[in-house]
């Protein structure tokens, strides 16, 4: 889809459709939606005034002009209360107006970005909103669907602004393409993204982009002592890849940076330690922490902002064969710490082990945070709403609950008492991989939080409960099935930490 700024009216605009926005309890339209009202004769502020058009958030009325407009028809988007108005709510308005006309078959469309003040963050979050409200995921049905939207456009009225709208909207395009890459590699079926080609997707995107990369095999994870992540790979006929993306945005000289890490499991059938038929189709998604990681790069190379950034991505299936390993096993990682294996469904924290002690031990990367479909606690605790994050520094955790909070990736900081550590100590190990059902998303990142370097500042996010929508129904620019999250908070911690340098 071509995305792109106009100046002007946009009562004047020619096209399929318009998208207009309207406060709850607005009695007569202003700005935008008042020019195209006053085109239209008053038709908008009689369909307000009857009831038929409301400004209720996630509520999308479709108008006809009947020729009384260059566009043949008009959507008035609900913002919902306007002491309650966030950017994320133009997010989901824009998402909303973008999706309703292209049901109605319109294939150009104009979106007035609605935000404020502040010009840029409106237009960004508006392109966000049309990039992800507009994406499926068509690539194997047979039957395609009947129509898609070819260009949108972002109508700027007032021309003092439209250097900065057009900047937002770059932005907002870049953003949104990378939550899309992250749901395509997310939604793509277990036989068709193997850790190898995960690993060949990441190395094309990093030649596009100018990233250093390389992949840690097999051979290569054995020399590094790497037996957490080979543990839980050996049960698997396909080689696992420990995928490394570099962008060396300060250059080589400055600090390693930033370090971004992702669980890329594969398919998670659960082992030996067998998971319940019912919905394992779902786990061709426990790579999600992973396809955000790679999608994020792809952003932050786009972006170019002045700080050193690397991404850590451990992919490999969880299978189980005459060669998985078994409860009661004990692996050791490559900082020399052992686990005894409770249950080999409790894997992304093994593969998690080695990936965080090469970001944070062997890189030296500071800060770093890793994202993972990591346990079903999380998703009893906080549903499909929040991320729970876990950290050992309070000010790095929230900095990053702020930032998924602000741009709608909705964050939770959860404890992690030291008390919670004692459900994993082992008679036989330095710790267990599972402490048991009681606080099983705490007890998780505390085997997590082990092979963090020391001095580092690490944050783990579950969003085992956000990564999909569970089965719910697509809600603006979130679309069944893959969410792309945490995607944009990874791309806008980086922005934040080169902001701070």
């Amino acid at each position: 889809m071509n995305l792109k700024v106009e100046g002007g009216d946009v009562a004047a605009w020619k096209g399929d459709g318009i998208v207009v926005n309207l406060f709850e309890g607005v009695t007569s339209p202003v700005g935008a939606t008042s020019a195209v009202d006053k085109a239209l004769n008053g038709l908008i502020g009689k369909l307000i005034a009857s009831g038929d058009v409301k400004g209720k958030f996630g509520n999308a009325a479709i108008v006809h002009t009947i020729d009384k407009l260059p566009a043949a028809r008009v959507c008035v988007v609900g913002l919902g209360k306007e002491n309650e108005f966030t950017l994320d709510r133009a997010r989901h308005a824009a998402a909303n107006g973008a999706k309703a006309l292209r049901g109605a078959g319109a294939q150009k469309i104009a979106v007035v970005a609605a935000g404020g003040a502040n010009a840029a963050d409106a237009a960004q979050a508006t392109a966000e909103g049309v990039v992800m409200g507009l994406w499926r995921f068509p690539k194997y049905k047979g039957e395609k669907e009947n129509n898609e939207v070819e260009e949108a456009v972002i109508v700027e009225n007032d021309a003092a602004k439209k250097s900065d709208v057009e900047r937002g909207v770059a932005r907002g395009k870049i953003l949104g393409d990378a939550t899309n890459f992250a749901r395509d590699l997310a939604n793509e079926p277990g036989n068709a993204m193997t850790p190898t080609r995960l690993a060949e997707i990441a190395g094309e995107m990093a030649k596009q982009n100018g990233l250093e990369f390389f992949v840690i095999d097999r051979a290569k994870a054995k020399e590094l002592g790497m037996g957490s992540f080979l543990g839980v790979a050996q049960g698997s006929d396909e080689p696992p890849a420990m995928i490394v993306l570099r962008y060396w945005g300060a250059g080589k000289d400055a600090a390693p940076g930033f370090g971004i890490v992702g669980k890329g499991i594969t398919f998670d059938s659960g082992g030996i330690s067998l998971k319940p038929g019912e919905n394992m189709q779902d786990m061709k998604g426990d790579m999600s922490g992973g396809a955000a990681t790679i999608a994020a790069m792809s952003a932050i190379a786009q972006l170019k902002p002045k700080i050193n950034v690397t991404g850590v991505v451990a992919a490999t299936e969880n299978m189980p064969s005459g060669k998985a390993f078994k409860p009661g096993d004990i692996l050791r990682a490559m900082n020399g710490k052992t686990i005894e294996i409770i249950n080999t469904d409790a894997e992304g924290r093994l593969v998690l082990a080695d990936a965080v002690a090469y970001a944070s031990g062997t890189l030296k990367l500071s800060p770093i945070i890793d994202a993972a479909t990591l346990t079903g606690a999380m998703v009893i605790a906080l549903g499909n709403v929040r991320t729970g994050v876990f950290a050992n520094d309070d000010a790095w955790a929230k900095m990053v609950c702020d930032t998924g909070n602000e741009i709608g990736e909705k964050m939770w900081h959860m404890p992690m008492d030291d008390e919670y550590a004692e459900q994993i100590k082992s008679d036989w190990a330095d710790m267990k991989n599972t402490g048991g059902r009681p606080g099983g998303s705490i007890t998780g990142a505390w085997v997590i939080r082990n092979f963090v370097a020391d001095g580092t500042e690490w944050a783990h996010l579950d969003i085992a409960g956000t990564a999909n929508t569970g089965g719910g129904k697509d809600r603006g620019y979130i679309n069944q099935w893959g969410t792309g999250v945490p995607t944009r908070t990874f791309v806008n911690l980086a922005l934040r930490l080169a902001d701070k340098k």
